[in-house]
């Protein structure tokens, strides 16, 4: 990666900006350490704008693996599906809370994501960082009795500071393993529970 950027150099509203001195790949563990530390400086007296945004994937091989077969797993972002209605349509992973070097979240897992796509006029805007909780993964779901469920996709449900959904309505089926983990009011909500 050389050169300078000629684009989102400026500072568009706001009053102070931090400047890359340099140029190199930024990941979603350092947007959010930097977050984390403008807002503890701030101590809530002003507004932060994170106007950059993981959306180059990065594989990485395990260690010790062979050449070959492919690309490895996508290591430090992923898109996910909002399961209710909220506002929110699709959310890109940033961190999993609750384990410092976890790489992949499983069901029932709270994470830090940003909203990439967002309906009009609700209450939740694109480009905000949100908690939600995963509902739905593609990855098989193994139980005790020899159970796999595999959905068709990644989905999660929005959720507040107390871990209720702040949407008033959750579509496609859930796991009952939601109810371990206290989401008791989203398992009230789904239609149906697996």
């Amino acid at each position: 990666m050389k050169g300078i950027s000629y684009r989102g150099n400026h500072i568009c509203f706001g009053k102070y900006a931090l400047l890359a001195l340099e140029p190199a790949w930024i990941t979603s563990r350092q947007i959010e350490a930097g977050r984390r530390a403008m807002t503890r400086n701030a101590r809530h007296g002003g507004k932060i704008w994170v106007r950059i945004f993981p959306d180059k994937p990065v594989t990485i091989r395990p260690a010790e693996t062979r050449m070959g077969s492919g690309k490895g797993s996508p290591e430090y972002w992923t898109h996910l599906n909002v399961a209710d209605n909220n506002g929110a349509r699709k959310l890109m992973c940033i961190r999993i809370l609750g384990a410092s070097n976890c790489r992949y979240a499983h069901i029932g897992d709270v994470i830090v994501a940003v909203i990439k796509e967002a309906v009009p006029n609700m209450p939740l805007a694109k480009s905000e960082v949100v908690r939600a909780v995963i509902i739905r993964t593609c990855k098989e779901l193994k139980r005790d009795s020899g159970m796999i469920i595999r959905y068709d996709d990644n989905a999660a449900v929005v959720i507040d500071q107390e871990g209720n959904p702040k949407g008033t309505r959750i579509f496609g089926a859930i796991p009952r393993e939601l109810r371990q983990f206290n989401f008791t009011k989203i398992v009230s909500l789904a239609p149906e529970v697996l």
